[in-house]
């Protein structure tokens, strides 16, 4: 949790978070019959739907080979969007839980969500060339890499 408590004192820029509680994070599973991993709910429970806008600027000062994350999302925010927004659309079934400043995604991919797992892969769909990619092995090892940046 240190991981997440760092990267929250230093990108956070909103003053509105709203933290996911234990209930909601059942709906999720069980909307969409999968187990979150746990450093994810980790993440949700005790951070929520963090605001990070001053990341972009960081990545193209330091000219770094990183997407950006903009906005964590809330779990009605992430049900919304599989069900009838742009993930429903995908070719890819995933759960999207972040986006960038232009709108990609950042999620895991539902067929890894099957089984209870401590952590499992995130994934970047850049929505303007309609690809996914593979973009760490675990949420905790995707969040360090903001961490280390500056």
């Amino acid at each position: 949790m240190e991981v997440f408590q760092e990267f929250a004192t230093k990108y956070n820029n909103s003053e509105e978070v709203e933290k996911t509680t234990e209930s909601e994070i059942q709906k999720l599973e069980s909307e969409f019959d999968i187990y979150l991993p746990d450093d994810y709910k980790i993440f949700l429970l005790n951070f929520g739907n963090l605001w990070t806008p001053d990341i972009l600027d960081i990545i193209v000062d330091n000219e770094l080979d990183l997407n950006d994350v903009q906005q964590f999302w809330d779990v009605e925010s992430i049900i919304f969007d599989k069900k009838n927004e742009f993930t429903s659309q995908m070719s890819i079934d995933m759960i999207p839980f972040a986006s960038d400043c232009m709108g990609s995604i950042f999620g895991f991919l539902t067929f890894d969500l099957k089984e209870k797992k401590e952590n499992c892969a995130v994934y970047f769909f850049d929505h303007d060339l309609e690809k996914v990619k593979k973009i760490s092995n675990s949420f905790t090892e995707w969040i360090d890499n903001f961490n280390r940046i500056q």
